[in-house]
This record gives structure tokens, sequence and C-alpha cells, in this order.
């Protein structure tokens, strides 16, 4: 029996104390597409639809695909942009269910995306779309694993599969287990229901983080071994570490079991990863430096000899956890600093830009440059530099993070102030791909520091040439210092 399935992305994840909205502009940037253009521009990537293509040659699938939409992390998403998503989505079930080819549905979301009036976006999405699917049809959804998990999501969608690396890398992966089990859901081989639990905790997990021991690869291999058992009927364990720049309710770490049915032991089994998560809840493997230590500790290194480039990161101006990009106070540590050969990618700077963009190659310039969005986190640095390079900013991501993915950084420039190479980008974007470099004609491995806007995505990519990564809290808009204690949701823009 060849089934009709219905497959969609729709993801943001919203940083709701940032001052940037997220609009269909933003969206447009990123991934953007609709219908049959959504399978020949991602089908072949590391994404979701990559698993999807995989899944449908190997179950026989005929799938329609009408929204493939994916925005960088910011503000709240605006009305419109969201009506104009869920409408696509709604539609699209109406008219599959209306041609008798609605068999499934399979969703890729991200978890933690709110909107100018409502907070949890996806249960919204989820619920709107359950009234228009019959009951009979299963609903699958992946998220990521910083997803913010609601009562309502769950009761909307009937499988649930998160990402199990951080950095994500392992997208394909999960549309693919996702598929799976909708699989056999429609074919009546099982009778998925989610369970959902969580601790009082606002962080956990270490975050997600799985490039080293920790709590949330012990936590996945204690999920290997309940799936691997099989007896209890838990088809899936999902560990969400959670999104704290929300002010959900439900922000946090959370367990969702997809289970064949419901049953006593399975809150039992639920109950174990959340005792897990609260006697784990202290414990993070990042040691944060401030800019100034980062500088001694590359000033240290350059007295011997270094095989790889320095990577240093500057984990709370990173864009994927919804921050502006266009902090200075790295930046100018790193001008300040004797570092030797040295890239930085990317500062947001869209006003830098347009000026450096009637400068020919070769010029000299000066002018100031980040800190507009909010000079509490790195006012202006007026520097004078050379135009190096100019780019359109897009280029193939080489992966692991976003392999085939076109990118898009806007128009781009490398400015040249004494010995540091600065990408001053007119979009904002993590830096997550060797080829932010490359494709401006600067190759990392030759450099003796690299600097990178980004928390953790980065290392996928940039720590096999690393001879060590330094992660610094500048203080910008993710700090540390802006976790619980720090920001409050009083302080969060108003919608």
């Amino acid at each position: 029996m060849t089934f009709h399935v219905l497959a969609a992305m729709f993801g943001h994840e919203t940083n709701v104390f940032s001052r940037i909205p997220t609009t269909r502009r933003n969206f447009e940037d990123s991934i953007f597409l609709r219908d049959d253009a959504v399978l020949p521009r991602l089908g072949a990537t590391s994404t979701e639809f990559g698993g999807l293509t995989r899944a449908v040659a190997d179950l026989g699938w005929t799938v329609r695909t009408p929204l493939a939409a994916w925005a960088t992390p910011g503000g709240r998403v605006d009305e419109d942009t969201f009506e104009t998503c869920a409408g696509i989505l709604t539609d699209a079930c109406r008219d599959a269910l209306a041609q008798g080819q609605l068999d499934g549905v399979l969703l890729f979301l991200h978890g933690a995306m709110s909107t100018t009036s409502h907070d949890d976006a996806e249960g919204r999405l989820l619920t709107r779309l359950r009234s228009v699917v019959t009951a009979g049809i299963p609903i699958a959804i992946t998220l990521d694993l910083h997803a913010n998990v609601t009562p309502e999501m769950c009761r909307g969608a009937d499988i649930l599969c998160a990402y199990r690396t951080y950095p994500h890398i392992d997208q394909a992966d999960t549309a693919r287990r996702a598929a799976g089990l909708l699989d056999r859901a429609m074919r009546r081989e099982i009778a998925p229901r989610l369970l959902l639990d969580r601790a009082p905790t606002l962080t956990g997990l270490d975050d997600g983080r799985t490039t080293a021991e920790g709590p949330m690869t012990a936590a996945l291999r204690m999920a290997d071994e309940v799936e691997a058992g099989g007896d209890d009927g838990v088809l899936c364990v999902s560990l969400q570490a959670g999104f704290i720049h929300s002010i959900l309710p439900e922000a946090g770490p959370s367990v969702v079991l997809t289970c064949d049915g419901t049953r006593p032991e399975h809150t039992a089994v639920a109950d174990r990863f959340v005792r897990h998560i609260w006697d784990t809840r202290g414990y993070n493997s990042c040691t944060f430096l401030s800019p100034q230590q980062a500088m001694e500790r590359v000033a240290a290194r350059h007295a011997a000899p270094l095989d790889g480039p320095i990577v240093v990161a500057d984990y709370s101006d990173n864009p994927g956890g919804g921050a502006y990009g266009d902090a200075t106070r790295l930046l100018e540590a790193v001008l300040a600093a004797d570092v030797g050969r040295c890239a930085y990618g990317t500062l947001y700077d869209p006003d830098a830009v347009r000026t450096l963009w009637s400068v020919p190659e070769g010029e000299t310039a000066t002018l100031p440059i980040g800190g507009k969005i909010d000079p509490a986190f790195g006012p202006p640095l007026t520097v004078t530099g050379t135009v190096v390079r100019k780019t359109d900013g897009t280029f193939v991501g080489g992966g692991p993070r976003w392999k085939g993915v076109k990118m898009n950084f806007g128009d781009t420039v490398v400015f040249r102030v004494g010995t540091v190479d600065i990408l001053v980008s007119s979009k904002r974007v993590q830096c997550t791909e060797i080829e932010t470099f490359t494709h401006a004609g600067i190759a990392p491995a030759a450099l003796d520091v690299v600097v990178v806007k980004s928390m953790q995505h980065f290392r996928a990519a940039f720590a096999p040439l690393a001879s060590e990564i330094l992660v610094v809290d500048a203080g910008a808009l993710c700090s540390e210092a802006n976790r619980p204690g720090g920001l409050t949701a009083v302080e969060a823009p108003q919608p």
C-alpha cells in the first residue's frame, strides 16, 4: 500500500528578549520554499528533508511538501508571517483530505517559536492542524533538542522525535526516525501516544551538549537502553534541554516518550529521566573566558608552535541563539592584542557594508563598525582598515551542520584592520561553516586565530582544524549573566 504523506518545515527559535522582530523577509533570507521547489533544493542536504528523501525511497511513500520555512533565531515572529505559514499548512491538509490523499503528516518544527501574540507558537499551530486533520490520521513532529515542549504540542501530535546531537548534525537521521514511526502508525502496527514530563528547573542536561561526556550523553545512553528493551512499549525517548530565552512557563528541560498505547509503567520510565535532569542540573562543560582572558591565552600559546589555529567562540553574541551578532567587546580585545593572522566572522553591520561597498578593493576607509543595535554589549568601534574583498555572502555549506544548504550572509566585505580580517555582513547568521571564510578567499587552517560568533555549532566544522578552542562570554544578549537570575520576563519586549 502506498501512503500519502504531507511533510513540511516551519522552524524558528525565538529569543523574546531580542529587539529584532522576525518577519517573512527573515525566512526568505534563509529558507522559504513552496511545493515542488522544496525537495530539489533540500532533498540532498543535511536537513530533515534529506532524511525525508531517504525515507520516501525506503518506505515507498507519495509526499507533498507545501512549505519549507526556517529563519535565523531572533525576536518574536510577526503575526502575518505566522498566519501565512500556518495557512499554507492547513490549506494543504484540507486539499489533501479532499482528494483522499492524506494518510499522515510529518512536520519539522523547532519547538521554541513565539509570535507577537502567542508564546507557544508550535502548540497553536498543531492545535489548528489537528482541527483539520481527522483523528485517525497520525501527526509526527521532529524538534530541536532546545525545544520548550508544552502540553498543547503533545495534544496535537502523536509522535515526537528530537535531535540527539549538539551541534545538531542529525537532522536527517531524526526525520528518518520519525518517518519510520509514522509509517508503522499508518499501517496500524502501533497506536502512538505522547507522555511529557519535566524537572522543575530552567536549565539542565548541560544545555544538550554532546561533544563531551556529560548529562546529555548519559541520558541518551539511558534512552537507547529503554528503546532497545521494547517490552514496555516505549518507541522513542526524546530529551530536550530547553531554551531559556523564553517566557513560557514550560521553558526548560523535558522528556517526551512516544509510546505504543498508554501503560502505568511509562510514567516510571519518564521519572527516571526527570530525576537525572534534576540531579545533574548544575553541570556545565563550558569554561567561559572574558575577552581579555582569551587574548592572554592566545598570546601565551603563540610562544610555542601551533598545530592549527586557535578558534575563539563569541558565545554570548551568537546569532544562533537570537543575539544581534554586532557586539564589539571581543572584537575590541582582538584588535588590541597581538593575535597574528586572524579572521573574525562575522560582524553584522549592514550600514558599514553599504559604506564599504563604495570603497574600491585595496583602498582604505575609516568608519564605525558594530555596536549599533544595543551599544550596552559594546559600542561602535571606529577603525581604519583596507577593503580586501567583496562578496554577495552566498555559498553552499559544506557541513556537517548545513551540508548542501545555500547560506546567505548578504553582501559581505572582508575589512582588514592590522592583521585581522573582519567579515562584515549585511545579514545576521551564525558562523557554523568553514565556507563562511573560504567563500571570501580566507583559509582558516592557515591562520593563527579564527574568531566565530557561535556557541556550540561551530565545533562540527571547526574543531577538526583547531589546535585549541576558547569560549568567550563577552556579556552580549546570550551571556550566561542573562540566564536565570539575569533577564526576567518583565524585561522582555512587549508585543
